[in-house]
């Protein structure tokens, strides 16, 4: 089971009570097992009263609706069906004991835990806000990674029918300069593919980037990498090298780490904090010092 689907599959849970209207107290339960049943049972039944009584009148307060396919619902039902456990986590002085639900035979773990309290158990939408914005970031910033080493493949290749790399993510219109154009039928194919248009930023490209991450070509490195300073640009193109810096579009919510690659696969991550747009937005060589880290998807 996919972290994309997990997220769906809650967004479509909470979808299912949006046309409800009027408070209703949340539902309390004798047992974290007891809890997990309704939740599934209003799931099936589209049941958007009992859904609201099992998660709370106000829980979109905490976690927005999103459209969702249907389909994602029948595949968590088919999952449930296989299997499902409560795990549990005992209470500590800082915190009460928690339960989750783990579905399926991969064991995936509903985002919305239960917690204990003095009259029973109920399901926590605040944790399970937090929870979804941890695992967005885990899925944006595995799948920045990977798009970073694609983009050094995508290199490799324009460079096997150029002889050097590409200066731009996406071609001028009529040339290609881009590690993406356009091909009709019977023509070479683009080394990237149409993913290069959300890679940008601006020039039309989605505000949300891709996954979450802008990503920017670089035309130099610093003193760090092998080879010392340089311009990667000779006579106009990319002969000499390519780099490629990637961050998110709102740190703490869409990631976290900023990652760079260059032409030898050296994939390094830095967390430049709440200041990472301002900071990126200055950065223009590769140079990763000692205060990045290796990185791996």
């Amino acid at each position: 089971m996919t972290h994309s689907f997990l997220n769906c599959t809650l967004f479509a849970a909470w979808l299912l009570v949006s046309s409800v209207q009027g408070a209703r107290a949340q539902a309390v339960f004798p047992t974290p097992e007891a809890g997990a049943s309704a939740f599934v049972d209003a799931l099936a039944s589209n049941d958007d009263a009992a859904m609201q009584r099992v998660l709370g009148s106000d829980f979109r307060r905490f976690i927005p609706a999103q459209d969702v396919n249907q389909d994602d619902v029948y595949r968590f039902l088919g999952a449930w069906s296989q299997g499902h456990e409560i795990v549990s986590e005992p209470a500590s002085e800082k915190k009460p004991a928690i339960a989750h639900i783990a579905v399926g035979t991969s064991k995936w773990t509903l985002p919305i835990p239960l917690v204990k309290t003095q009259r029973g158990w109920r399901f926590d939408p605040v944790a399970g806000r937090d929870e979804l914005m941890t695992r967005r970031i885990g899925r944006n910033e595995r799948a920045a990674m990977r798009t970073s080493l694609a983009y050094l493949d995508a290199q490799r290749d324009y460079r096997a029918l150029t002889h050097h790399y590409a200066g731009r993510l996406v071609s001028r219109p009529g040339q290609r300069d881009g590690l993406y154009w356009p091909a009709a039928q019977g023509e070479t194919p683009s080394p990237l593919g149409p993913l290069a248009i959300a890679m940008q930023q601006g020039n039309g490209a989605p505000s949300g980037g891709y996954h979450g991450y802008h990503y920017r070509i670089l035309a130099a490195q610093g003193a760090h990498p092998n080879g010392g300073r340089k311009d990667y640009e000779q006579d106009g193109v990319l002969a000499d090298g390519c780099a490629l810096v990637a961050w998110p579009v709102s740190y703490g919510a869409t990631g976290v780490m900023t990652f760079l690659v260059n032409d030898e696969g050296k994939l390094v991550q830095k967390n430049f904090g709440p200041d990472t747009t301002r900071m990126v937005g200055r950065l223009r060589s590769f140079d990763p010092d000692g205060s990045w880290s290796t990185a791996k998807p």
